[in-house]
């Protein structure tokens, strides 16, 4: 399964991968449970999951849908990392 980095802005604190799931109407095979749910900004509330991405264009009209959607909310490319 090809992943992508899913980036939105969390209504309350600390969302749980099960209300991820929920509000992006996800299954338990469409989301890494190992990678959870990462913050990445505190002020802004914005976090991230990795999830299929076959379900990118589904996602995105959920977030389309959302009365105010954050600019840095959408998806990101989840490029190896090795050393140099």
């Amino acid at each position: 399964m090809k992943k992508v980095m899913l980036q939105f802005k969390a209504q309350q604190e600390q969302p749980s991968l099960e209300s991820v799931k929920q509000q992006f109407k996800l299954s338990d095979e469409a989301i890494d449970k190992e990678f959870g749910v990462i913050e990445t900004d505190s002020t802004e509330h914005l976090y991230v999951v990795m999830v299929d991405a076959g379900q990118q264009a589904r996602i995105e009209k959920i977030l389309a849908r959302k009365a105010a959607k954050h600019p840095a909310e959408g998806f990101f490319s989840n490029p190896p990392i090795k050393p140099i």
